[in-house]
């Protein structure tokens, strides 16, 4: 509940304002400000002011609030360059109204700091000159004309109370004192329901996304489950070389295992012993995507139930009540994994498997992976006919690719390209050392040579799940 007028009030009459000289303004949030004070009978004090919330007030602030803005906000600029240093020489309450002025003199520059500690759209901290013209203002309201160069209207004074306000119940000490420590309880309570709901909204988000990527690699396992119907059409083919012949569609043989004649499908455009070649290649790519889905599969149920657990955890209060508050904290500002360690890079560092993707999001970072981040024998894909961002996966000597990885940085570029939206596309992919800087071309272009094909329909799932350290989806 905010402080009605007469409780603001009696809350400036506790307060040394007039005769104060401002020494410094911090922004805690886009609603709340700490003003520190000089006084030469009382020293330095602080006042807190908070406006647009169901809390809005002003009081003395005993105990310093460490938290600021992450980015020097442009109201605490203006208020270093313009009102630092700046002399109360008056406050006033409008009647029966919680709109405050106070008077200024910064060094023979008279100056007014309007503050409206209301809750909704009318509330605002406003700074004008002795004209009423604003020079800035915590809150900019273009449909209410509240902006930088506008005249101020603070609005016709009341005549009377209309509804009337009491003050709330008092306890001993001073009325600032009370309502610093009323609004304090309040606002861990409440910090408290907040930060309960950041982690589990992010924990079960991460949750979804592991949920999301086993469901996607039981339909990779599914899909590579027949491997060994391969390898047995390979080893009918070795077995029965003589009988291939150029060119074939087709070719039908006994099966000793069946006892029975199994027709398997040819590559018209090879000659002979290569189809046996093509048919053991396959029957190797299924296997190797078979045991890289099981192994990431196992990894992912895992990692679910520890997840799970976790979160079940965290959200239960423990008897050290400070120790969960920092573990709350901690969650919610890293629920996610962290990227893995290893060099700076622009863009992401996403790991795949045993693998890891480097991913450029525009051009800028796509020059930079390709200048100081990838080497000869790394991969580089990208998007066919669309522009957007490089994917490159690292090169682990004496390992070939796994079509996992290659669909988890097809994804990704799919992603990060203008095919994004058409859910699916056509990519190329080569050796960092096959590609060519086009002479002339825009950053980061380059033109590759010796490129493989692949085609990949995006996988939202595939999709979450690599980006969940990063909150980029």
């Amino acid at each position: 509940m905010s402080l009605n007028w007469r409780e603001i009030a009696l809350i400036l009459s506790e307060l040394p304002l007039e005769g104060s000289v401002l020494q410094a303004v911090v922004q805690h949030d886009f609603n709340a400000l700490s003003w520190h004070f000089y006084h030469r009978e009382v020293g330095r004090w602080t006042l807190y002011t908070e406006v647009g919330t169901p809390h809005s007030r002003l009081h003395l602030l005993s105990t310093p609030i460490t938290e600021k803005t992450a980015k020097l906000q442009r109201f605490i600029q203006f208020a270093r360059a313009r009102l630092i240093g700046s002399r109360v020489t008056q406050v006033y309450q409008a009647p029966y109204d919680r709109l405050l002025r106070l008077s200024l003199d910064n060094h023979g520059t008279a100056l007014f700091l309007f503050i409206r500690l209301y809750s909704g759209s009318g509330a605002n901290i406003i700074v004008t000159d002795e004209h009423l013209i604003i020079l800035d203002l915590l809150l900019r309201r273009p449909r209410r004309g509240e902006v930088s160069g506008a005249p101020f209207d603070p609005g016709p004074e009341r005549t009377e109370e209309g509804k009337p306000f009491t003050i709330r119940a008092r306890t001993e000490g001073s009325f600032n004192r009370q309502i610093e420590a009323e609004y304090s309880r309040e606002s861990s309570a409440a910090d408290l329901d907040e930060l309960l709901r950041v982690v589990r909204t992010r924990g079960e988000r991460e949750i979804e996304g592991l949920r999301a990527s086993i469901a996607s690699q039981k339909k990779s396992l599914e899909a590579s489950a027949d491997h060994e119907q391969l390898r047995k059409e390979a080893d009918l083919l070795s077995a029965n070389a003589h009988l291939l012949s150029d060119n074939a569609d087709e070719i039908e043989l006994f099966d000793w295992k069946t006892n029975a004649m199994l027709t398997i499908a040819l590559d018209s455009r090879l000659k002979g012993r290569a189809q046996i070649q093509r048919a053991y290649e396959r029957y190797q790519k299924a296997k190797g995507a078979s045991e890289h889905a099981l192994g990431k599969l196992a990894r992912l149920e895992e990692e679910l139930a520890v997840r799970i657990k976790q979160l079940e955890e965290l959200l239960c209060p423990h008897n050290d009540h400070s120790a969960w508050i920092a573990d709350l904290k901690r969650a919610s500002e890293g629920t996610a994994k962290a990227p893995p360690p290893g060099p700076k890079s622009p863009g992401l560092v996403i790991r795949s498997g045993a693998f890891t993707l480097l991913v450029g999001r525009n051009a800028k970072e796509n020059d930079e992976l390709l200048r100081r981040h990838t080497r000869g024998n790394d991969w580089w894909m990208h998007t066919r006919d669309y522009s957007g961002g490089y994917v490159f996966i690292k090169d682990i000597r004496g390992k070939s690719v796994p079509l996992e990885v290659l669909l988890d940085a097809a994804t990704l570029a799919i992603h990060y390209s203008k095919a994004r939206k058409e859910g699916k596309a056509e990519l190329y992919y080569t050796q960092v050392k096959y590609l060519r800087r086009a002479k002339g071309g825009p950053q980061g272009l380059v033109l590759p040579t010796q490129e493989k094909n692949l085609s990949v329909v995006l996988d939202e799932g595939r999709l979450r799940q690599l980006l969940l350290p990063y909150d980029d989806l």
